[in-house]
């Protein structure tokens, strides 16, 4: 489910767990958190649970082992998995943004996503829950993505998010390039880079063209 954002809007990785599809919950026990509000300071679900303030978040987003930026000052956007046991959230720095994963049921927070002088958008999910994307806006202007494992626990966004790329791309995105994410199909997910049409296994990290 996307949450419309308020008003604001790479690297080595790390192997990605399969089979870690979300378990649905027992409906009859659990209520939905939709819809969700989110503000400035705060991500709340339905009947005004709280899920998030800002000032849980950490005011520097980790990129690897050497390198950490403020980037959460604010909250821009979040978008739930499809069982809403996780939670993709973007936050707001002076001049930075950051994407997170929050599980919902204990409150773990870990890095997923950041863009240097830019924004950061998140979503869609997977049907299964297993993934989710996230999109950077640079102030080149360049726009790219990277995927996220719904269960990615590493304390860096270099553990945890997996850039998509194209082969021609394969040493970062050029300046004015601009990545869509379309959408999930077949477990696979569906983007395009100015206008033409790729497919990526987010498992194997495979792109391959559509005809």
């Amino acid at each position: 489910m996307r949450i419309v954002s308020r008003g604001a809007a790479p690297g080595l990785v790390l192997a990605f767990a399969a089979g870690c599809t979300e378990s649905p919950p027992d409906e009859s026990a659990t209520a939905s958190l939709t819809p969700l509000a989110v503000t400035d300071d705060a991500i709340r679900g339905a009947d005004d649970q709280r899920l998030l303030d800002i000032g849980e978040v950490p005011s520097n987003i980790p990129i690897d082992d050497d390198a950490e930026f403020g980037a959460a000052q604010r909250f821009v956007a979040a978008e739930l998995s499809p069982y809403e046991s996780r939670l993709a959230v973007t936050t707001q720095g002076a001049a930075h943004a950051a994407g997170w994963l929050l599980a919902v049921e204990d409150g773990a927070l870990h890095p997923a996503a950041f863009q240097y002088g830019g924004e950061v958008e998140p979503g869609p999910w997977r049907d299964d829950g297993d993934y989710v994307v996230f999109a950077m806006q640079g102030p080149a202007p360049s726009r790219s993505l990277v995927v996220v494992a719904g269960d990615a626990s590493g304390e860096a966004v270099e553990a945890n998010a997996r850039p998509v790329r194209i082969p021609a791309h394969a040493d970062g995105v050029p300046p004015g390039s601009d990545y869509r994410a379309l959408e999930w199909q077949d477990d696979s997910l569906l983007f395009e880079v100015d206008g033409e049409g790729y497919r990526l296994d987010p498992t194997s990290g495979e792109v391959a063209q559509r005809r």
